[in-house]
């Protein structure tokens, strides 16, 4: 059973398609990865699967379910979502941070228990941001703070994560820490993940699967990662000439 499905889908915003003929699956315990250039529609996929857009036409299903059908608190049940924009706080600590995200489950006092505390506190260790916990989250390092947004995307325990170039804030180093974070993650947790990602060179390390969208609209090629980056499509896929793409460092 897939986890996400498109068929056939076209999808955009308005009624006006950005892309269309969607088809493809994420399967749950993997990573898959979408790529490509910059405004070929990668983020519209990310919202459609999400329910934050609706298909114009076609089919987007979530574990075998017409995306339409769920109710957003059935949705947001299953999926969590973490996009690029970077989140303000004003005197919150890591803590404060990650705890907003377990609120789906208590009730319109936000009060917490203790089994809710404890979840909080097993998502931060798992992601190596315990030791954090009482820290301004303003006052971290760009790396710091996505590993607390991926501890707030988990800790509502969703089964499917959705993410919009998590990394995009972060040095090679810190993106290393964190795509370590996020494997780790979907094996201790058996999750499905859908991410957009521009750092090729990481695709083959993190990726099981990758759906490449190209400049002339649409799904170009789709599968094993090890597969379709190579500096021959990597080149046609992103528009460069001829010797451009160095696949040690993407």
């Amino acid at each position: 059973m897939s986890e996400i499905l498109f068929k056939n889908a076209s999808i955009g915003y308005r009624g006006v398609p950005v892309l269309r003929a969607v088809s493809f699956t994420a399967e749950k315990g993997g990573i898959t990865a979408l790529i490509g250039p910059n405004g070929t529609g990668k983020s519209t996929v990310l919202k459609t699967a999400a329910g934050l857009l609706k298909p114009i036409e076609g089919r987007v299903c979530i574990r075998d379910r017409s995306i339409g059908s769920y109710s957003p608190k059935e949705l947001y049940g299953i999926i969590s979502v973490m996009m690029t924009d970077r989140v303000k706080t004003k005197f919150m600590s890591c803590h404060d941070v990650v705890r907003v995200g377990r609120y789906r489950y208590t009730g319109i006092f936000g009060t917490l228990t203790q089994a809710d505390r404890r979840v909080i506190r097993e998502s931060m260790e798992l992601i190596g941001v315990w030791d954090l916990r009482d820290r301004d989250y303003a006052a971290l390092s760009d790396g710091q703070q996505q590993r607390v947004l991926l501890a707030r995307a988990i800790v509502s325990e969703p089964g499917i994560l959705i993410m919009d170039e998590p990394a995009s804030f972060l040095d090679m180093g810190r993106k290393i820490e964190f795509f370590d974070a996020l494997k780790g993650l979907v094996k201790e947790k058996d999750m499905t993940v859908l991410i957009s990602m521009h750092e090729v060179e990481m695709v083959k390390k993190v990726a099981d699967k990758v759906i490449c969208i190209s400049a002339s609209g649409g799904i170009d090629a789709k599968g094993a990662a090890e597969e379709l980056i190579n500096p021959a499509y990597m080149e046609e896929l992103f528009g460069m000439k001829k010797g451009r793409y160095e696949e040690y460092y993407g």
